[in-house]
């Protein structure tokens, strides 16, 4: 029994330490996929089918992203998992598929650079510098922000050494109202990734599409209300009011 227990919780904490290292490389990836402009190229008549198959394929990308995101985000796979003693790598096999399906599109991704609505001229420094500053605050807010939110849960570490040393789940620690706002909420920021896929110096029509499809899905999922806001309002002041009187 106790070789049965150890051998599922090295098989755990393997599952969460790759899910972990997996996430670093693909966010690495995402970076520079996002942040990072395509040259354009002249556009030509003839490659009006070919850019609309890139579309097709690019839609049929994000639309898998999508199905994939929600479906493991749902209550009844999470209670699928709980109800067959496996919510200690919920967050891991979440982590893993996730970042599996971001890196798959991006090797996927079909660019239409000789489809551009616009496009600046990135030798120009001073659009150059403001380009370059918007994307570092954008993903700056990002990791501070899911540090902020607990970030070595979000990522499934804390509840596989939960387990390991015979801790309750670490949510079973946190109030309802900051489960409720994990649940309309599981990680910041929609203005920063908003800016991301909007504010870039060439906008080609895969560009476009991206933005468009993964705005839309944000602000969708992300359901906060008046409680959640409130919530966050009063540990704000709350922290605020420590540090004057730190």
């Amino acid at each position: 029994m106790e070789v049965k227990e150890t051998f599922l919780r090295i098989l755990q904490l393997a599952l969460c330490g790759f899910g972990m290292i997996n996430s670093f490389y693909v966010i690495t990836e995402l970076m520079y996929f996002l942040s990072v402009p395509k040259k354009p190229e002249p556009f030509k008549e003839d490659q009006q089918l070919i850019i609309s198959w890139a579309l097709l394929i690019n839609m049929a990308l994000l639309s898998l992203f999508i199905v994939q995101h929600s479906l493991l985000a749902s209550s009844k796979v999470k209670e699928a998992f709980q109800a067959n003693g496996f919510q200690v790598i919920y967050r891991s096999v979440y982590i893993i598929a996730t970042s599996g399906i971001l890196l798959y599109i991006l090797k996927h991704w079909k660019t239409t650079s000789s489809a551009v609505l616009w496009g600046f001229n990135l030798n120009y420094k001073p659009i150059w510098w403001l380009y370059i500053s918007i994307h570092a605050v954008a993903w700056i807010i990002i990791y501070v922000g899911n540090i902020c939110c607990d970030v070595t849960e979000l990522l499934g570490f804390k509840q596989v050494y939960y387990n390991m040393v015979n801790l309750p789940d670490p949510n079973l620690r946190k109030s309802q109202q900051l489960q409720r706002l994990n649940n309309h909420m599981r990680h910041p920021s929609f203005l920063a990734f908003a800016l991301i896929f909007w504010l870039t110096p060439i906008m080609s029509l895969d560009r476009i599409l991206l933005a468009t499809i993964l705005t839309a899905y944000m602000y969708i999922a992300w359901n906060t209300d008046g409680s959640d806001y409130h919530y966050q309002k009063y540990q704000l002041e709350r922290k605020h009011f420590r540090l004057d009187h730190f």
